[in-house]
């Protein structure tokens, strides 16, 4: 963080009465829509936040930009997801961004769920950490104290609001697990197009059944597309699930919903869109469309 100059020091002691908040706001970056918004929770009025990633495009296929390194150049703390998410950030960091500036992986230190890949691959984590509540809360965590570590000045409004909104997605987590106790248990499967569900699968009771391909940047193969049409056949409730920011999938998707007459429904994973503008509105979205497809 930049270095106040001692002549400047009486100038901003006059200035404060005039305005509580400082001039300089903290500058902050971080890969995707959702975190940026996770970001803008804590920090409040006390920073500018930008996510690299403009919201409603897929992080797994986007290549960094010179705007994207200037902004890391600029910037006095940069967030990260990890779990191989956002990996690309690194070589940018290790490029562009300044010597004392802070970089922090919020999804370290979370245990991470692996797949065994049908493609015959071995092991395959899903990085999608924050489709849990409970994880999100603990991004939250992770994101105060590296506010707090490169504003110290600040640590007691980081604070107030990192509870007031930890205390939000607490009870919006109590919330979706009522709510989703309502589908009956052989209808709580999820088939995705990619593998992004395990965490929400996890904290709320859903088998992710299979996904098309562990990467969505991957062609599914016609013996992809051949194992999922024999699983949903075998399912009482034929719900396909994809998500918008993943337009290569979708007529993949269409294909599958054909053959097995299923029906196609949009969970939101990776980015916000019309219906989802915040994390909030993207989980509760995400509630009642699984209780739309499989209740």
């Amino acid at each position: 963080m930049k270095r106040i100059l001692p002549c400047l020091v009486l100038v901003l002691l006059l200035g404060a009465a005039a305005s509580p908040v400082s001039a300089h706001k903290l500058q902050v970056v971080t890969t995707f829509s959702i975190l940026q918004d996770l970001v803008q929770q804590v920090g409040g009025e006390r920073l500018e936040v930008s996510s690299l990633i403009p919201s409603g495009m897929d992080p797994h296929s986007w290549e960094p930009t010179p705007r994207d390194a200037r902004a890391v150049a600029n910037a006095d703390l940069i967030i990260a997801n990890g779990g191989g998410f956002d990996d690309w950030l690194f070589g940018l960091v290790g490029g562009a961004a300044q010597a004392d500036a802070l970089v922090i992986v919020v999804s370290e230190g979370l245990d991470v769920i692996e797949h065994e890949d049908s493609h015959g691959h071995g092991h395959q984590g899903d990085p999608h950490f924050w489709l849990s509540v409970t994880n999100a809360i603990y991004y939250v965590e992770q994101i105060a104290q590296g506010l707090t570590t490169i504003s110290p000045e600040d640590a007691s409004y980081f604070r107030e609001r990192a509870d007031s909104y930890r205390q939000e997605l607490a009870d919006l987590d109590r919330w979706m697990i009522e709510e989703l106790a309502r589908i009956p248990e052989e209808n709580r499967v999820i088939v995705a197009y990619h593998n992004a569900f395990s965490y929400l699968a996890e904290r709320y009771g859903f088998a992710v059944a299979d996904f098309l391909v562990a990467n969505p940047e991957a062609e599914p193969t016609p013996r992809d597309l051949a194992r999922l049409v024999e699983l949903l056949r075998g399912m009482s409730r034929r719900a396909i699930f994809t998500e918008p920011q993943i337009g290569t999938g979708t007529r993949y998707m269409q294909s599958l919903a054909k053959e097995v007459q299923g029906e196609i429904y949009t969970l939101y994973s990776d980015s916000f869109g019309p219906e989802a503008g915040s994390y909030v509105e993207m989980m509760k979205y995400n509630t009642q469309t699984l209780m739309e497809a499989l209740e």
